[in-house]
């Protein structure tokens, strides 16, 4: 026989058996198809997808966040000079502890302590001159009260002389007494007229002359106001040639020595001459992602470790918040004060933090792989009457582990949570209770 034509005869028997295997296999499709469009689970009960499931759980729901951390001072101050000069004594260096006020540094600016003699002298000749101007006020007022005493008495004596006159003239003029006596009455009445005036313009000269003096009196004390003034801001500046503590602390940083000179930080000195820290307490630092930021606030409570304390945790709750992100990080910073009396603690530590964000004692949760989300659609699958149905579900919190169902499921579903192929809502499905 001819080798062509039975090798062509042996391809059409094997196209002819691929098409039947194509049809058959089509055919089974649809059957399943149908099956499961039905929802006839004894249609598809040979093609059943097994499945494992779970009732949902209600459980106490915690939202933790577990975020690095760090240790920082309670109070922190870094020390400068506010005037120039030698450092002329230092009492403290690294690692010694100190008292609120305690003396830490002196310096010395001898120039400033001549000023300040020169400034007392000042001050003392203005003084004086104060005493002086008010002893002359006081004798201002002693002319005073003689003008007056002597203007009352040349007034006295004026109005006897009128009597004396008018007496006269009425004896004059029934002829009882010469012209001569008239004459001199009318005189002497003249004369105590002017020493009346006279008497009325000392007492004005010894109130002007009150009057100034107490004018010189406002300038002196004026210039003794200045003086003090002048004085007082030597003082000031004095006071600053001696560093004090600032609070009950530890000095962490020093940069002088004695005799170094130092400059002024008012004159753009920007080296500070000694740091000093407070340690009776440390501040826990945390930065909160933006996701979980509207969830702390002052009292949230914190459990951290520190590597320095091995498995001892530290407990404690939220003292401040910034209320508000960083932009550069969009993080919100988060302190916790926590005592620290004992020194157990040193600034700078790092630390693992978990931030308790939320507790719910009844929450109803199911294993986080069994939502499906499809687009803006959330949902499970659940068995029923050995179908796969989905239903719709809204979430709250979800750890990728549990999630919380806030709406959409009774309690009493059987959620799928895995299958040993595909499946699509209306597979028929074979369900056994999950190994969790």
């Amino acid at each position: 026989m001819n080798r062509k034509p039975r090798t062509a005869i042996i391809g059409s028997v094997l196209i002819v058996a691929l098409a039947m295997a194509v049809v058959a296999a089509m055919l089974d499709r649809e059957s399943t198809v149908r099956a499961q469009a039905t929802g006839n689970p004894s249609a598809a009960s040979t093609n059943a997808v097994r499945v494992e499931v779970v009732k949902p759980e209600t459980r106490t729901l915690e939202h933790v966040l577990k975020i690095p951390a760090s240790l920082e001072p309670g109070e922190i101050a870094r020390l400068f000079a506010k005037t120039s000069g030698y450092v002329a004594h230092l009492s403290v260096d690294i690692g010694d502890r100190v008292k609120k006020n305690d003396v830490l540094l002196v310096i010395d600016v001898p120039e400033m302590r001549d000023e300040l003699h020169q400034a007392n002298a000042v001050l003392a000749a203005k003084k004086a001159k104060v005493l002086a101007l008010r002893a002359k006020v006081r004798q201002a007022d002693s002319m005073i009260v003689t003008a007056r005493a002597e203007t009352k008495r040349r007034e006295a004596e004026l109005s006897l002389g009128r009597i004396t006159v008018d007496r006269k003239k009425q004896l004059f003029a029934e002829k009882a007494v010469p012209q001569q006596d008239l004459d001199e009455a009318t005189s002497r009445f003249a004369v105590m007229q002017a020493e009346v005036q006279i008497a009325n313009a000392a007492v004005q000269s010894a109130e002007a002359q009150k009057a100034a003096v107490q004018a010189d009196v406002s300038v002196a004390q004026s210039q003794v106001a200045v003086e003090e003034a002048k004085l007082g801001r030597l003082h000031t500046l004095m006071s600053y040639a001696t560093i004090r503590a600032p609070f009950d602390g530890v000095i962490t940083e020093r940069f002088v020595d004695p005799g170094a000179f130092v400059r002024s930080a008012a004159e753009g000195e920007t080296s500070p001459l000694l740091t000093i820290v407070r340690v009776d307490y440390v501040r826990l630092v945390l930065n909160i992602p933006e996701s979980d930021a509207s969830h702390v606030r002052v009292g949230t409570e914190i459990e951290a470790t520190c590597t320095q304390l091995g498995s001892q945790l530290l407990k404690a709750t939220v003292t401040r918040t910034a209320m508000s992100l960083r932009e550069n990080t969009r993080t919100m910073r988060v302190e916790a004060d926590i005592d620290n009396a004992d020194g157990r603690l040193m600034p700078g530590l790092y630390a693992k933090a978990s931030v308790l964000l939320r507790s719910q004692a009844q929450a109803m949760m199911i294993p986080s792989k069994a939502v499906r989300v499809r687009g803006s659609d959330i949902s499970v699958l659940v068995v029923d009457d050995s179908v796969a149905r989905a239903k719709a579900i809204q979430l709250g919190y979800d750890d990728g582990i549990w999630a919380e169902i806030t709406n959409g499921l009774s309690g009493d579903e059987r959620i799928i949570v895995s299958a040993s192929a595909a499946l699509a809502p209306g597979a028929p499905v074979a369900a056994v209770k999950a190994g969790l």
